[in-house]
């Protein structure tokens, strides 16, 4: 079991620089896809430190990355919102969606796409391990290792390092990342048997203290600033909500 006490260093190798607080919001509140990409980007443009926020929906959705187009979902019937992060298409609604927002000044600027996203799901998936699924693994793949534009359903085929269950062989999570100025944005989907599919099991604190290092640099909040809400409320209006944004392609 992967444990450690307050102010005790994990001897994991941790996302995170040392000695850096990671905000950990469990967002209680259902939204729809124009509201939960729009709060996505809003943690990273407002947040002065990191934020893990576990997230749920209103109904089943679809999210598509920056760069695929609509006629990979042709003829689906569920609402569509376009992400500001790369990847695929990805389907909502029984699965438990995270973000990680990394403030710029907190990121190892020689670190590559391919390592950041390595090293978040190598934390993910030894939590698993921790918390009911022992052959969860992060694998390389002999499939593409681009994050940023691939076309395809996020959970018909692992790329490297996502998360997969060696035991079924199928894939339990997946993700998208963006890096621009402000930061790292990486949007995540993770597909669990019941029991394991709530943001308050225990492995969802392991994986946080894992990204940190440290079990008592994390800090539960119950929702962002008023300025973070409020501009993602103008993010929804003016962007994800906006034809012209989610059929740009």
């Amino acid at each position: 079991m992967t444990s450690f006490q307050d102010g005790e260093r994990s001897p994991w190798h941790s996302f995170l620089p040392q000695e850096t607080s990671l905000q950990l919001w469990r967002d209680r509140e259902f939204r729809d896809g124009t509201e939960n990409m729009a709060m996505d980007e809003a943690l990273l443009l407002c947040a002065d430190q990191p934020v893990l926020r576990f997230y749920a929906w209103q109904k089943p959705e679809i999210t598509l990355g920056f760069f695929t187009p609509t006629s990979t979902i042709s003829g689906r019937q569920e609402p569509l919102t376009r992400r500001w992060t790369g990847g695929g298409v990805v389907e909502h609604g029984e699965d438990l969606t995270f973000s990680l927002s990394v403030p710029r000044r907190f990121l190892a600027s020689a670190t590559s796409a391919g390592d950041r996203y390595r090293q978040i799901h190598e934390a993910l998936a030894l939590a698993l391990r921790d918390h009911g699924l022992p052959q969860a693994i992060a694998a390389p793949s002999l499939a593409t290792t681009d994050h940023s534009d691939s076309p395809g359903f996020c959970f018909a085929e692992p790329v490297a390092w996502d998360v997969i269950d060696t035991a079924s062989g199928e894939k339990l999570a997946g993700g998208a990342q963006r890096r621009s100025r402000a930061g790292l944005l990486h949007q995540g989907s993770v597909r669990l048997p019941p029991a394991l599919r709530t943001m308050d099991h225990e492995w969802t604190s392991t994986f946080a203290s894992l990204l940190t290092g440290r079990g008592d640099r994390i800090e539960s909040i119950s929702a962002p600033s008023p300025e973070n809400l409020a501009y993602a409320d103008q993010l929804k209006r003016e962007r994800y909500s906006c034809a012209d944004w989610n059929g740009r392609f």
